[in-house]
């Protein structure tokens, strides 16, 4: 397990960044609290919002024989940026790594990154940057196709490469994409695959010595989601449908309806059976739930199902991690994952996109060693060929990938 400092996650709210002010975050009502009791109040951290109406309906048909309806829920004191050609080269000659996060904060991952392109690169400065409070991938790929201002100063900035979640993007290339602030992208098309970088897997946590071994054993039981997150609850709704068990057959809760302070405190203290989270493979959640002195274990997603969740949304992957990655499983384990991935416009020079995907899988591996990064055989993982950049396709087919 990861033992290393629990520095800042990204993905949800870090009020130590950024500004003294915080704007409030509008919730949309979650139509699941009348099945579910999970808590909406707290703003969502928006990763996972897939176009699920569709799927899930058909799925509710076909093992249910009904029909399920779910409506699915900076940059500070710059200088201008100057122009050359076509592309907007920001701030002095440096490259930008776009990432849409909370508060101005950064990932460590997008740091590890930027170092790891600055030294393998010549004449190659990346800086990573988070240029709104909210977590907003719109801007950020629109940021890839055009300049756009930062909201606290109007400095203008046009990123190189985003870092963010694949079922964002394939909301992008589908339309379905919130535009939170500002125009939306003119050619979505134009916006392209580099690789994945890390998965993100969605993990029904139990004790080991619970009677529950697979997922057939949820129907019945007592549910946590973690950090009260309504997108991980659909997700999860999902992937119990496509494994034919009926979700509202569990009692799914958040850690306020039990008034804990933490989400875990309820699965720590017995009033729950499975803690369920969408996270990396190793992870701060199962780091915390095991210093309790729990001992746990990870229930395995079987590759069929997460087939059956991909024909809704093909962002979603199989993930075979190794013995030992997750808690209570002696041999090789099947999750539902996704995938942090690196976006870049058609106009990124070949050449330099080449690099950029050489040195993720030749040389970032060294540089973040409590990162999990993709393999180079896992780069494409839910990514069709016709949308990889020119220069990242000619790498991977000199690796065998394409």
């Amino acid at each position: 397990m990861d033992t290393s400092p629990n520095l800042p996650d990204p993905w949800r709210p870090q009020q130590e960044h950024g500004s003294p002010e915080f704007p409030d975050h509008d919730v949309a009502p979650n139509p699941l609290a009348a099945h579910h009791r999970l808590a909406v109040d707290s703003p969502p951290p928006g990763r996972i919002r897939t176009p699920l109406i569709v799927g899930a309906t058909v799925l509710a048909v076909a093992l249910f024989g009904g029909a399920l309806y779910w409506a699915l829920p900076g940059l500070l004191g710059q200088p201008e940026p100057a122009v050359v050609g076509e592309r907007t080269v920001p701030y002095a000659g440096d490259y930008l790594l776009g990432e849409p996060t909370w508060y101005l904060a950064h990932s460590r991952l997008s740091r590890e990154i930027c170092e790891t392109w600055t030294d393998a690169i010549a004449e190659v400065a990346f800086s990573e940057q988070v240029a709104h409070d909210l977590m907003d991938p719109s801007v950020e790929f629109l940021a890839l196709e055009k300049e756009v201002a930062a909201p606290r100063n109007g400095a203008a900035y046009r990123n190189d490469v985003v870092l963010t979640h694949n079922t964002w993007y394939t909301q992008l290339r589908d339309g379905t994409l919130d535009v939170r602030d500002g125009d939306p992208v003119g050619e979505p098309r134009d916006i392209l695959v580099l690789g994945n970088v890390s998965a993100w897997t969605l993990q029904y946590v139990v004790r080991a010595d619970s009677g529950i071994h697979s997922l057939d054993d949820l129907a019945g039981s007592t549910a946590v989601v973690a950090w009260d997150d309504p997108e991980t609850l659909e997700l999860s709704d999902l992937t119990l449908l496509s494994a034919g068990v009926d979700p509202w057959s569990m009692d799914v809760a958040s850690g306020h309806d039990f008034d804990t302070d933490t989400p875990q405190q309820p699965f720590i203290d017995g009033d729950a059976d499975v803690y369920v989270l969408w996270d990396r493979v190793e992870n701060a959640e199962l780091d915390h739930l095991e210093r309790q002195g729990m001992e746990l274990r990870v229930l395995e997603v079987p590759e069929e199902v997460v087939a059956t969740v991909s024909r809704v949304d093909a962002s979603y992957t199989n993930l075979t991690v190794e013995a030992g990655a997750v808690p209570g499983q002696d041999g090789n384990t099947n999750l539902l994952a996704s995938w942090e991935t690196l976006y870049a416009h058609t106009d990124l020079d070949e050449d330099l996109a080449y690099e950029l995907v050489r040195a993720v899988y030749e040389e970032l591996g060294a540089n973040a060693p409590n990162e999990r990064i993709a393999t180079v055989e896992q780069a494409l993982s839910g990514v069709g060929a016709e949308s990889v950049h020119p220069g990242a396709a000619r790498y991977l087919s000199e690796r065998g990938v394409l």
